[in-house]
């Protein structure tokens, strides 16, 4: 009887992937930052090594919270959007509403990129078609009023945040 063929315990060998399951990339991502972190340990010495380690665990310590809240968000905008709405109002038979409703709803979303994105990832699974996405994402980057308000009606004055603004608003 052959070891790896399938029985009544399994469907195959224990060390094989999962159906679909590609380690590739991690394998790739981890095997690069390996050669990398060595290479710089072979250049700079351990001390230095260890000092950008401690500096990286204090930027992830920082950034962990709100990509966790982002996270959080993101899992209680899935029960108050309703799927309907947005393959409706934004899937692929919508045309430019769905383009102008992407780009307000992007110049309004709050937080960061670990907000912004997961909401991407939501209207894409709910149906949204990829244009609308990218006018959301657009309109994330280049209208959001959070930074006009805070950030640049402050530093550039309320003309020259508002000429930036329109200047931007045809993009999304």
């Amino acid at each position: 009887m052959n070891d790896s063929s399938p029985t009544a315990a399994g469907p195959g060998p224990a060390s094989a992937p999962a159906k679909g399951r590609k380690l590739g990339p991690p394998a790739f991502a981890i095997s690069l930052m390996t050669l990398s972190g060595g290479a710089c340990w072979l250049l700079y010495g351990g001390e230095r090594v260890m000092a950008i380690a401690e500096s990286n665990i204090a930027v992830l310590g920082e950034v962990m919270p709100r990509m966790v809240l982002g996270v959080l968000l993101f899992g209680l905008l899935t029960v108050l959007i309703p799927r309907d709405w947005v393959a409706r109002n934004m899937g692929r038979d919508a045309g430019m509403k769905a383009l102008v409703i992407a780009t307000l709803a992007g110049s309004v979303a709050p937080g960061g990129p670990w907000v912004a994105y997961p909401l991407a990832v939501m209207l894409l699974r709910f149906g949204a078609e990829i244009g609308a996405v990218v006018a959301f994402l657009a309109s994330w980057g280049l209208l959001n009023m959070n930074r006009w308000l805070v950030w640049e009606v402050s530093f550039l004055g309320e003309e020259l945040a508002s000429y930036r603004i329109l200047a931007a608003l045809p993009l999304p």
